[in-house]
């Protein structure tokens, strides 16, 4: 059984986990409660069985006190503890947990007892009460983290039920949902779209209880996880849907369509559908796609549109086709580019999805369109910005902050985005393929025949390169030198490729602006520093996220060797890869289970240790690489290694191992010792700084990348002209010579 199948398996026992904890916790309050108001233990103990008293009431043979112990029969019994527990929550787990079934017949086999109750020991490691968790959501997080596991383990199936968070949190952006709203997602798979919508108002300070959800998925059993993971989320009142959203739409009001404030979602690519018992055909305003050849993009789209109330605004995943297509999809985009509604086509980089390359956009429709847009649509051709993977490519963080910038501002950016007015595009026959309006193809790279025949780095390729130069107050002539009028020629000192790194690490210039940007961001974190400290009082992670990425910009920008852009991926890369810990301290406050391993060992007392450690591996090693060479291949056949000399070497390996494993034991004693007594101011400063490291490492990795861009300029120049054409021709006559002389002396004259 491969993870993806497994997955089942795993949710359900999360699951309940989950809610026999979240039982007991409550359980415990009720019975304290009613001994406080004079009940008995055995009376009280009686009332807290009332499922009036519970969100989820959990019944005996569900509650882990009764699954931990479990040795026969396990199948069975979790079956039947899914069931009970089902049962007992009708109006909420309907249909949602009877289909796992731990005792299914995969092939041949099925899960055994003893694997079974293995996984069972696995789970019962860690209680997961809300006071066991850093943050509130920290086992949604970890549930999401799963869900995102199997989706990578199962490969193209994996785009049946997942989005990838990052093209989530992009589309969340650009919605930017708010309290009091309503948003659905009609192909809401295990309902990604939704929960970021919920943690997307909870940062911003506000009330996410008063943010309904609604959303739709035709898979089954992606819908049984859908509904866990809203559960998990702490989202119960979520309603979620099994029917084909395009055959009969599930969420109506008095016999019409609901109507929403955002809606958000990734249809599944380029399927057929049939008009055939289709239900509300009214829905397809601007007409019906063709049903077979796979091109039902357009009509979830439609869907959309009409489930948007008069201010509503939404957000879809489409393959690049519904943007080219003629026939009845090039009617469809008549309709509503003439309708106004469509305000902006973000063009995706390639390869983000599972299992398929096929390029992607996202197409933003608005009801209430801004004024600025009357009339227009934005394009944002964002494909050649991202992180490359072995698999699939992902956004990165500043790719989605420079995205969601340019679309709520509305800025054009060379090469990158531009407001197109709706005559334009219905003068291209309301074509809405994106490199039409922004064209992001590289200029082509220059060369100049002379320089490629006789040398010399051309003036005028110095003289383009001169933005790159002033980043760094380099005036181009760092490594070039006057040669005549029209071209320059690299400095005695540079000779070879090698020495352009070096030299260019070691100038005055180069280093010196790399300092300042340093110096700058120390001085921007200790003036950030106090409200910092301050905010485990606040609830506003958006408000605090705006203030200092602005704060920020301000202080760095100015220096002119990162854009705004690269300085809001400084930002943004350390805000993501900090956020747990910044809920933590918003929930918690400053606690040490907030600071790494490595962190706790960077006191003076850690480092000793682990220059111990070092150490002690170090001599194992040596040994090890000792046993190695005398059980090596004998240079004399008759040569056999000494019997006694390896077993003495083996005993002293042994000593060695177990030396590493006391000193690897220690180190965990220390950690955790820190840990818990470790004061709370040191802690706070220790935290402070862990963070402050994460920050200062992300800004490292852009001046690297702006340094290695400056290099790359003088090496392309180093490969196109440092050899000539003639010295090639002459290495060639000197080799043919060469040839031809050893031809001789053969005697093939």
């Amino acid at each position: 059984m491969d993870a993806s199948e497994f997955k089942v398996y795993i949710f359900g026992m999360l699951f309940l986990r989950r809610l026999s904890d979240q039982f007991e916790e409550r359980r415990e309050e009720v019975v304290r409660s009613w001994k406080e108001r004079g009940k008995s233990e055995a009376e009280a103990e009686e009332l807290a069985e009332d499922p009036d008293e519970y969100t989820f009431y959990v019944p005996q043979r569900a509650r882990w006190s009764e699954i931990k112990d479990l040795k026969t029969d396990i199948g069975n019994s979790l079956n039947k503890a899914l069931h009970a527990l089902e049962e007992d929550n009708p109006d909420k787990l309907e249909g949602v947990l009877k289909h796992i079934n731990y005792n299914a017949t995969i092939g041949r086999t099925r899960l055994s007892d003893a694997k079974l109750q293995a996984f069972i020991h696995h789970f019962n490691k860690y209680r997961l009460r809300n006071e066991d968790f850093e943050f509130p959501d920290m086992l949604g997080a970890a549930y999401e983290y799963l869900i995102k596991f199997f989706a990578d383990s199962a490969g193209k199936k994996g785009g049946e039920f997942y989005t990838p968070a990052n093209v989530v949190r992009l589309m969340v952006l650009l919605m930017a949902p708010q309290e009091g709203m309503r948003v659905y997602d009609p192909t809401c798979g295990s309902g990604g779209m939704l929960i970021q919508s919920k943690s997307y108002v909870e940062e911003q300070g506000q009330d996410a209880r008063n943010l309904s959800l609604f959303g739709q998925e035709s898979n089954g059993g992606t819908w049984s996880i859908c509904k866990m993971n809203m559960i998990l989320h702490g989202v119960n009142d979520a309603d979620i849907r099994n029917e084909d959203t395009i055959a009969r739409p599930q969420h109506t009001d008095g016999g019409e369509l609901m109507h929403f404030d955002r809606v958000l979602a990734n249809p599944p690519f380029s399927q057929n559908y049939t008009r055939a018992g289709m239900e509300h055909p009214e829905r397809f305003v601007y007409g019906f796609a063709p049903e077979s050849g796979k091109k039902a993009d357009l009509m979830f789209a439609q869907h959309m549109v009409a489930s948007l109330n008069a201010r509503g605004k939404m957000a879809t995943v489409m393959p690049h086709g519904v943007l080219f297509r003629g026939g009845a999809e090039k009617e469809i985009r008549r309709g509503m580019v003439e309708d106004d509604i469509v305000e902006a086509v973000v063009g995706l980089p390639p390869a983000l999805f599972y299992g398929t390359g096929i390029p992607a956009c996202i197409l933003v429709i608005n009801r209430d369109k801004p004024p600025e847009l009357a009339g227009k649509i934005l394009f944002i051709n964002a494909d050649a910005e991202y992180g490359e993977g072995k698999a699939q490519n992902h956004l990165r963080p500043e790719d989605i902050e420079k995205i969601a910038q340019v679309y709520h501002h509305r800025e054009e950016v060379p090469k990158y985005s531009r407001i197109v007015s709706v005559k334009e595009v219905a003068a291209q026959d309301y074509n809405l393929n994106i490199r039409r309006y922004v064209d992001n193809s590289p200029e082509p790279e220059p060369h100049d025949v002379r320089a490629h025949l006789f040398g010399g780095v051309p003036r005028s390729e110095a003289a383009a390169k001169a933005a790159a130069f002033a980043r760094y107050a380099l005036d181009g002539t760092v490594l070039l030198r006057e040669r005549d009028d029209t071209y320059l020629e690299f400095v005695p000192e540079v000779t070879a490729k090698e020495d352009i790194r070096k030299v260019i690490e070691a100038d005055s210039g180069v280093v010196g602006v790399e300092a300042e940007m340093r110096r700058r961001l120390a001085a921007w974190w200790e003036e950030r520093l106090p409200r910092l400290e301050a905010f485990s009082e606040s609830n506003n992670l958006f408000a605090l996220r705006q203030e200092f990425l602005a704060s920020l910009k301000d202080a760095l920008v100015p220096v002119g060797l990162l854009d705004t852009y690269q300085v809001a991926g400084v930002f943004v890369n350390w805000w993501v890869d900090s956020q747990y810990d910044l809920k933590a301290i918003r929930s918690t406050g400053w606690t040490s289970s907030i600071l790494a391993d490595d962190t706790l060992l960077g006191t003076s007392e850690g480092a000793a240790l682990l220059e111990r450690l070092d150490a002690a591996e170090d001599r194992l090693l040596s040994l090890e690489a000792e046993m190695a060479e005398l059980q090596g291949e004998p240079e004399d056949e008759d040569e056999v290694p000494d019997t006694a000399e390896l077993k003495a070497l083996n005993r002293r390996i042994a000593a060695q191992k177990k030396a590493v494993k006391a000193v690897e034991e220690e180190r965990g004693a220390l950690i955790e010792r820190l840990r818990a007594t470790l004061p709370e101011d040191k802690v706070r400063g220790l935290i402070l700084s862990q963070l402050y490291d994460c920050l200062a490492a992300g800004l490292e990795r852009y001046l690297t990348q702006s340094r290695q861009e400056l290099v790359a300029i003088y090496e392309n120049w180093w490969d196109k002209y440092r050899v000539t054409a003639r010295e090639i021709e002459a290495e060639r006559d000197a080799a043919k010579e060469r040839l031809d002389g050893y031809l001789r002396e053969l005697g093939y004259e």
